[in-house]
């Protein structure tokens, strides 16, 4: 791929994700566009009905990301429970299950700050610290799209 698309790429990327939140969601549009199939508009129309769905959905959707759980010895524990401390000392099987799920829902439990005036690392702090720990165990994710992840939020 040139470096000409990679920028056009991740400028659509940075722009789908502004409309609706979702990494994975948001690079496989913009595949799709680059592959010719889908068009630019009928991306944008398909992330807008998202959005305005998860708007008027947002108590479902905040309850239901509340339910969401791991297991700890056994036992599940709700994900939105824990404190960074308690994420970082998870094992290696549900620390890879709690990133994936704040891959997908990066603003869930509001442990990602949505507020511009606070600069990026701070704003993305927890996600950056159970990444940090992630990669240091080895643990298999895909971790560039994790990066690119941070650099949207």
């Amino acid at each position: 791929m040139t470096s000409q698309r990679l920028a056009t790429g991740t400028s659509l990327i940075r722009e789908f994700f502004a409309i609706y939140p979702d990494y994975a969601l948001c690079r496989t549009l913009t595949d799709n566009i680059a592959e010719g199939q889908m068009q630019y508009s009928d991306a944008v129309q398909a992330l807008s009905l998202k959005a305005h769905a998860a708007a008027a959905n947002n108590e479902e959707i905040t309850r239901r990301l509340a339910t969401v759980s791991v297991s700890v010895k056994g036992n599940p524990i709700r994900i939105e429970s824990l404190g960074l401390r308690d994420l970082i000392c998870l094992d290696d099987s549900a620390l890879k299950s709690t990133l994936e799920f704040y891959f997908k829902n990066p603003y869930a439990h509001r442990r990602c700050k949505r507020s511009r005036l606070l600069p990026a690392l701070v704003r993305s702090f927890p996600l950056r610290v159970l990444i940090g720990h992630a990669k240091e165990r080895d643990l298999d994710l895909d971790y560039n799209a994790f990066f690119a992840l941070l650099k949207l939020l």
